[in-house]
């Protein structure tokens, strides 16, 4: 089960990277939106990482990591306050890369039926995986969205990688 839950991560990372590829730069970093698109996309790639790593205190951020971007929207009525400086695509691209990077690694030493390592999260390592691709995908298909708002079209479905 192991190299499906890879394959899997690989393709909802690589639909992800084909939203950032679509973007134009003016909705990249458009404000009208409750989150810009950038901090989406850096939203769903710091949760990725975050749940494939083995639990909370394993888990390495993003060398370009800045506190608080992960949020998204208000929380407890206070915005991160650097959220005005946008990552770049290429940056978040490269994420993409060193998540993919590490993910057949991360996936192989785990043991599926272990607890998932998060204290919010009382599942097991399996149904964790499962949780982080629907998160995955839920954000994917949010900026999909935004971008047929926008007239843009042309985000392909990807079965397997």
């Amino acid at each position: 089960m192991k190299p499906e839950l890879i394959s899997q991560y690989r393709a909802a990372l690589k639909m992800l990277e084909s939203t950032i590829d679509k973007c134009p730069d003016h909705l990249w970093t458009d404000t009208s939106y409750e989150s810009p698109y950038w901090q989406i996309t850096y939203h769903s790639l710091h949760f990725t990482a975050l749940y494939l790593s083995k639990n909370e205190n394993a888990f390495i951020p993003w060398r370009d990591h800045r506190s608080g971007i992960h949020q998204l929207g208000k929380l407890s009525g206070t915005q991160p306050d650097t959220v005005d400086k946008s990552y770049s695509k290429p940056d978040l691209k490269e994420y993409i890369a060193g998540i993919c990077m590490r993910l057949e690694y991360q996936i192989d030493e785990q043991s599926l039926t272990d607890p998932s390592g998060f204290d919010w999260l009382p599942i097991n390592k399996f149904e964790l995986h499962l949780y982080n691709l629907r998160h995955l995908q839920h954000h994917t298909g949010q900026l999909i969205e935004r971008l047929h708002q926008n007239g843009i079209r042309g985000i392909d479905w990807v079965r397997t990688a």
